[in-house]
């Protein structure tokens, strides 16, 4: 796929591919992915693995119409169970991690749960239940792509 990419405010040509996966297509863009993993040289970013065209669009603009692309079956955070619309899911899966010691909470809100200011929301929730767990010092460092959704909050 070829067209044009745009991050913050600037246009640059561009190529990514669609893929089929059981008879649907995606967009794919492995080149961002690598760039949204940032300095962070253990964290492998999915931002942009098997989406749709709304999706893609937010930051990708397409020279020409190929399949399209409307499925979320194979999106990453949906096959991962950690993609969430309604708050009260996503909240009761950042508790099940909590449970679990784990140190990373990645996740995607989609459609009104990505119009709060979610990462702060869940950011704190996290930090209380730590500390009512007896941790009296927990460090957050959060990366976001707020364009497609998508959260990750570490703890130190």
């Amino acid at each position: 796929m070829t067209g044009d990419s745009v991050k913050s405010g600037q246009i640059a040509p561009h190529t990514w591919n669609i893929v089929n996966i059981g008879e649907e297509p995606y967009q794919l863009d492995v080149t961002w992915d690598i760039g949204a993993m940032g300095q962070s040289k253990h964290h492998i970013a999915h931002d942009y693995f098997n989406l749709t065209d709304e999706l893609m669009n937010q930051d990708h603009k397409a020279d020409s119409s190929l399949p399209e692309c409307k499925s979320k079956k194979a999106n990453y955070y949906v096959q991962r169970g950690c993609s969430f619309q309604m708050r009260h899911r996503l909240m009761a899966y950042i508790d099940r991690l909590i449970e679990k010691n784990e140190q990373i909470y990645e996740f995607r809100a989609e459609g009104r749960l990505n119009k709060v200011a979610i990462e702060k929301v869940v950011a704190d929730h996290i930090v209380q239940k730590l500390h009512e767990q007896g941790r009296s010092s927990v460090g957050i460092k959060t990366c976001s792509n707020r364009e497609l959704g998508i959260y990750r909050i570490e703890i130190s």
